[in-house]
């Protein structure tokens, strides 16, 4: 969408859904949820589910699985994805998704992973103070 208020509009209407959905998830099946928006304007949003322990938790155990861990859930992702994209109009680019081969892929992650727990810390900070 190339209108600013009509892509902003849509992001909104899509926004309330998904953390409806989120909340329901948390409640209904006792998972722990977090999720990160920005939206077109570049305004975040932060949703951390009701039952959970906090997002420093979620994150901690994040980063303390193994590599072979996340990139067995990354496979299972992509596989479910696979299966979704069979029975939509959708092109799944299977090309577009990241792929860890070696230890300094691993080491990209992680260091991505840093700054983003560095700049969620931050974020949570300024929501606290408003």
């Amino acid at each position: 969408m190339e209108d600013l208020k009509a892509r902003q509009a849509k992001y909104s209407k899509r926004k309330t859904g998904i953390l409806k959905k989120a909340k329901e998830l948390n409640i209904l099946c006792e998972v722990d949820v977090a999720l990160l928006f920005s939206s077109p304007s570049g305004r975040p949003t932060l949703f951390v589910g009701q039952n959970s322990t906090g997002l420093s938790s979620i994150l901690k155990r994040l980063s303390n699985m193994s590599f072979e861990e996340r990139e067995e859930r990354r496979a299972y992702t992509i596989e479910m994805l696979k299966k979704i994209y069979e029975n939509s109009e959708s092109e799944f680019d299977l090309l577009s998704l990241p792929h860890a081969t070696n230890a300094d892929t691993l080491k990209l992650y992680e260091d991505e992973l840093q700054e983003l727990k560095d700049k969620l810390v931050e974020k949570s900070k300024i929501l606290r103070i408003n």
